[in-house]
């Protein structure tokens, strides 16, 4: 077979992603062209892919077919070179979101030591074309069709790409249908055809034709979709960190479309839902690595260090983790087998929340005077203001998403929805209530019976 596939697909990012290119000390700055474009690099897609189309195939993203098409380790005796080629993919982006998040120790309530950091990332509602190409070599027609129907239902499902999609970031889904077009190598007129296309993409940038591709729904997905507001008589605070420490005002971000909008970080649901359900899991007789024995037991052996990202190594020490990251499943933690450690990928993902454009009569000012706890007056120089969310109005969306979820892991999370909804979690600063409720909450795909019923109890 010598017939070349060309995939693209309008693709949009609703919260906005962190495509990196590294960092400087603590600072993380977005992947650029040579046009210092902002692009999302074909070879980080390349592989969010193979990891999604292992995972969709059950199987190791080193065994074949995967392999096959992406390519495995470099041999000088065999041709394992990748049958996919994807191209950097522009992002249409008017400007550039910057944002500070610190690492807190849950057992403590404290900031890490060295867990202070920012990143740039796009804003939401950005757009990109994706280009891909199919090279022979891999299999028949048949094959290809089958795989092109993969990709597309990948496609369909939403991936996560760029770092720091723990912070609520990263996702991406597809505008529209995917297109393909097929060129036939073996006659001059296909070859032309193909070489027309690249030639025009090089210069104009990537169309989309071809034959239309509807995605069908992932079935081993969870999505669960939630409004939260706040009650009425309280107020919500989450700082931006971005203004003095007398000054602190809620977070808001700048949409694609220059409009501004208050922001729930996906990082800060995130903190509160691992934090109960890890207390949950525990109560079940659940193992649990980050447990406050373990971080105790650290913290008072003074031959043991402790260090932020302990958590994610699961407590153990070095010379253990390689046969860990050989084989995750040793560890038996629910709680790093969903939110992720540094030996396996995470399965959950809980989105940045927007409320609609911002008004200013959602906030009040708030003051504050530190108070002496011995001498209960107040202390000189210590006066300060914040401000709060305020309002019933205020509406914010939530997405959350599931992969290849388990029975026990949606009733926690149900569990940890129903104690945020009663006010027994909170979010955001001390200087605020911090208290939301759900408004509305509804699921779709594997699992979501258990959501349907959540939602008519809270009715």
């Amino acid at each position: 077979m010598l017939t070349i596939y060309k995939i693209t697909a309008d693709i949009i990012f609703p919260e906005g992603a962190a495509p990196g290119a590294g960092s400087s000390s603590n600072r993380h700055v977005l992947a650029r062209n040579g046009n210092q474009k902002t692009i999302l690099r074909g070879s980080v897609l390349a592989g969010v892919l193979r990891h999604a189309y292992a995972e969709r195939l059950g199987m190791s993203s080193l065994e074949d077919p995967v392999s096959r098409w992406f390519g495995e380790g470099a041999d000088p005796d065999e041709d394992n070179s990748s049958c996919i080629r994807v191209a950097d993919a522009v992002i249409r982006c008017a400007t550039v979101n910057e944002r500070t998040h610190n690492l807190i120790n849950r057992h403590t309530g404290a900031p890490a030591k060295g867990g202070l950091f920012s990143f740039e990332a796009i804003p939401p509602m950005s757009k990109a074309i994706l280009s891909i190409i199919l090279e022979p070599g891999a299999g028949e027609s048949e094959e290809y069709d089958a795989f092109i129907d993969h990709l597309v239902g990948i496609l369909g499902t939403g991936l996560l790409v760029g770092g720091h999609t723990n912070r609520g970031v990263g996702r991406m889904m597809l505008v529209d249908d995917v297109s393909v077009r097929d060129f036939d190598l073996a006659t001059v007129d296909g070859s032309a055809d193909f070489l027309d296309a690249q030639y025009e993409e090089m210069n104009k940038g990537v169309v989309l034709s071809g034959r239309k591709f509807r995605p069908e729904t992932q079935q081993n997905h969870l999505e669960i979709k939630l409004e939260l507001g706040i009650p009425r008589g309280e107020d919500l605070l989450i700082g931006d960190g971005q203004e003095t420490d007398y000054a602190l005002n809620p977070q808001s971000v700048i949409f694609n479309d220059g409009s501004e909008h208050w922001r729930i970080p996906g990082s800060s649901l995130r903190g509160v839902v691992r934090a109960w359900m890890t207390r949950l899991a525990a109560r079940d007789g659940e193992t649990i690595t980050d447990s406050v024995n373990n971080w105790y037991d650290r913290c008072d052996d003074p031959k043991k260090s402790y260090k932020p990202d302990l958590i994610g190594w699961g407590f153990k020490d070095t010379q253990d983790r390689a046969r860990y990251q050989e084989y995750p499943d040793l560890l038996d933690d629910p709680i790093l087998d969903l939110f992720g450690s540094m030996y396996k990928k995470g399965r959950i993902h809980i989105s940045d929340v927007f409320s609609r454009p911002m008004e200013q009569q959602d906030v009040q000012d708030r003051y504050h005077v530190a108070v002496d706890r011995f001498s209960g007056g107040a202390n000189e120089g210590a006066l300060f203001d914040n401000q709060v969310l305020a309002g019933t109005q205020l509406i914010f969306p939530v997405t959350i998403l599931l992969s290849t979820p388990r029975e026990k892991e949606v009733q926690w999370l149900v569990k940890t929805l129903r104690a945020l909804h009663l006010g027994i979690l909170s979010v955001g600063s001390s200087k605020s209530g911090g208290r939301l409720e759900i408004k509305s909450i509804s699921a779709r795909g594997s699992e979501s019976q258990t959501i349907t019923a959540f939602a008519r109890e809270i009715e």
